[in-house]
């Protein structure tokens, strides 16, 4: 009977162990933090992948602006189980099941793969294509003073998804099989319709259309890399300078290459080939994975980060659960005030985002965003001398906490100018431009400095600069609003 009794308690304890989920581990290398179930091996080979490709991006593009912006944090789960649970989106009906998928939120860019997904090494393709995809195309949009032709940005992002990381080298730019199928099988969009297309276009909207429009997006631009021998390859440089310089699309195009349908032509030419060629990178052995801090994370903890990014993914019921988990694992946590607000917030509930924040802060958030949004939403017209000293603290320790947020800084920066301290204000909207060219709410902030300081021909030039910046007729029009002004009170 003693031995039938052991026998049973071994056997539920057993089963116990299996049933008890695997625990979270973080890993932090020099520029990512992977969050992962698989181990703490599985996490630091993520991490070192991810080292790997940053460094490749370095070497090939030296303008970029690599390291700016919202962080990236790599979930690296080990099952499909593991993956539906940050993504249920993706299981629902009879969608594509993926091995990996981003997220994109407010203070964190999130990336989600599984470590369980193994390719034999000669196939050269990329498992985890949308994750890379995702972070080269942050990387390189955000480096250019103004929003990048449409057929480009996604090209390059195409073309880079599908790097491959070995042990001693990396391969950029490997064959992508679907897109070549999709040229070979239905016919071209259009030059001109294809060059002029932007993020409002049907080319990009439409389901059945974008997958097209990236295919010939990734044909173009792989073969004006690699075609011919390379021999497009300087143009291809000269472009990204052009660009890079802040040159308007259509003339940085035709100084960079002239002509556009020669090659239009050769791309589909290109495409019928059976052999295409790809670069090769020497991994760096500066980053090495034994290096990288490991550290268990305690159960709430874990679960606040797996809410962000379902709230990142659009996903309120999944964030809101986690964020109760974490909170029965931890009270004092600030994380589910943080999700919560920021779920409010995208809803409209203004009020109740602002109460949410503030109780995150006032537990003590280190959420930069959370001091940000919250100086946000305390902000009133003409505010008084008080209330300028309550917004600046706050968005002083925003930027305390993240010193990269070009949103914080234009915003104090507008604050600190309210102030009079204008001097300060303008290093501040300053830096802001210099992180996110590209956006015109900074440009703005620092034509509105400029101004103030009484320097309105730069203030004017600044404006002027922010047009072609500008994604919304709303936008423009405060732009243009700003310009009528400033050029009538010159």
């Amino acid at each position: 009977m003693r031995a039938l009794t052991l026998t049973v308690s071994a056997t539920l304890f057993a089963t116990v162990l299996e049933a008890a989920p695997p625990p979270w581990v973080e890993v932090k290398s020099v520029h990512f933090t992977v969050i992962t179930n698989s181990g703490d091996k599985a996490g630091r080979r993520t991490a070192w992948q991810f080292e790997q490709i940053r460094d490749a991006l370095a070497r090939l593009w030296p303008w970029a602006k690599i390291d700016t912006g919202r962080p990236f944090l790599v979930f690296a789960v080990r099952d499909e189980a593991s993956l539906k649970t940050l993504g249920p989106q993706y299981w629902e009906g009879k969608r594509f099941r993926p091995v990996a998928f981003a997220a994109s939120g407010r203070e964190k860019q999130f990336l989600a793969l599984r470590t369980d997904v193994r390719e034999p090494d000669d196939v050269g393709a990329n498992p985890y294509q949308a994750v890379y995809w995702s972070y080269a195309s942050v990387i390189f949009n955000r480096s250019f003073p103004r929003r990048l032709p449409e057929w480009y940005a996604r090209g390059v992002a195409e073309v880079m998804s599908n790097t491959i990381v070995r042990e001693k080298e990396l391969h950029v730019g490997r064959l992508m099989q679907g897109n070549l199928d999709e040229m070979r099988q239905r016919a071209s969009i259009p030059l001109k319709d294809f060059l002029s297309a932007d993020r409002r276009s049907p080319w990009v909207t439409q389901e059945s259309a974008v997958r097209l429009f990236d295919a010939q997006a990734w044909s173009l631009v792989h073969y004006l890399m690699f075609g011919d021998e390379g021999q497009h390859a300087t143009k291809v440089a000269r472009f990204n300078r052009l660009l890079h310089d802040g040159v308007a699309e259509e003339t940085a195009l035709k100084e960079a290459f002239g002509d556009m349908a020669p090659y239009y032509a050769g791309m589909r030419i290109y495409v019928s080939r059976r052999v295409f060629g790809f670069a090769r990178i020497p991994v760096s052995l500066e980053s090495r994975p034994e290096g990288f801090t490991t550290r268990a994370l305690p159960a709430g903890e874990a679960a606040v980060l797996c809410g962000e990014f379902l709230a990142a993914a659009g996903r309120p019921a999944e964030a809101r659960a986690f964020a109760a988990e974490a909170t029965k694992a931890d009270a004092t946590l600030p994380g589910p005030w943080e999700i919560e607000a920021g779920l409010l917030d995208a809803d409209g509930r203004r009020d109740e985002a602002k109460a949410a924040f503030a109780k995150a802060v006032e537990a003590g958030s280190k959420n930069a965003y959370a001091h940000y949004r919250l100086a946000q939403l305390e902000w009133v017209p003409s505010p008084d001398k008080a209330q300028l000293e309550r917004l600046a603290a706050g968005l002083e320790v925003a930027r305390e906490l993240d010193p990269g947020s070009a949103n914080t800084l234009s915003f104090l920066a507008e604050v600190r100018s309210s102030q009079g301290n204008n001097e300060d204000a303008l290093k501040l909207a300053t830096r802001a431009v210099e992180i996110e060219p590209a956006e015109t709410y900074h440009r703005m902030a620092l034509a509105r400095i400029l101004w103030s300081l009484r320097r309105p021909d730069e203030a004017i030039r600044m404006a002027q600069s922010a047009l072609p910046a500008a994604d919304t007729p709303e936008e423009r029009q405060q732009v243009q609003e700003f310009l009528d002004f400033a050029v009538k009170r010159q």
